[in-house]
């Protein structure tokens, strides 16, 4: 087995962190995984700019994979853009039923084609989601090692941290080119989404000025 790493990337602050400290000390592939969403196109320009930024070798180039979500989605707002979360409404208001499912099982049938074993994924403490629990990946990791005839392990290291500690351990990064918006506007934050609204209180309890270029900050 190599030690080489595919991770998870949605151009979010999470996973590009979690990209550039895994990069310090092994190869990794970054792996992208369209859904068919609005926002994805900026995602993958955000996540390109990071990991021009970082100008780190060990990072392989971006991995983009695809499978259309909208015909189960259907009416969600994720597809549709109305009545999208906003600042105030709770955690599981942004839950997209199944991802970290399609999201694991993209990249471990990637793993298997190209001979990686270990997949990274950047869920964090207080993750409130069935698909991001320690026992979640564990089982899933036995399953997708036995259904492809090969070894997969799925590590979150930073699934006992929150969002204002990896901020605040990582501040050195370029974190503010990281986009986490659900209706972004040519790479720029709305500002008034609940993702944004996560954003913005992270970054000011995590102490550290937020650089973020926001059309309607909250704070």
């Amino acid at each position: 087995m190599n030690d080489e790493v595919a991770v998870l990337t949605s151009g979010g602050l999470d996973s590009s962190i979690l990209l550039a400290n895994l990069a310090t000390t092994t190869v990794i592939h970054p792996i992208y995984v369209r859904f068919g969403l609005p926002w994805e196109d900026q995602e993958l320009d955000a996540l390109n700019t990071f990991i021009q930024e970082i100008s780190n070798k060990n990072v392989n180039r971006l991995i983009e994979l695809q499978v259309s979500m909208s015909t189960v989605y259907e009416n969600h707002w994720a597809v549709t853009e109305i009545n999208v979360p906003v600042a105030g409404d709770p955690d599981d208001s942004v839950f997209l039923p199944g991802r970290n499912i399609i999201l694991l099982s993209m990249a471990a049938t990637w793993c298997s084609t190209n001979h990686v074993h270990n997949i990274a994924i950047g869920s964090l403490a207080g993750n409130p989601f069935p698909d991001a629990s320690h026992n979640f990946f564990g089982d899933f990791e036995r399953s997708l090692s036995q259904g492809l005839a090969h070894k997969i392990t799925i590590t979150a290291p930073y699934r006992s941290l929150t969002k204002p500690q990896i901020i605040r351990q990582n501040q050195g990064l370029p974190i503010h080119l990281t986009l986490t918006c659900m209706v972004p506007n040519q790479g720029v934050h709305c500002g008034e989404c609940q993702k944004c609204e996560e954003r913005q209180m992270s970054f000011k309890c995590a102490g550290v000025t937020d650089l973020t270029d926001y059309r309607a900050p909250l704070c």
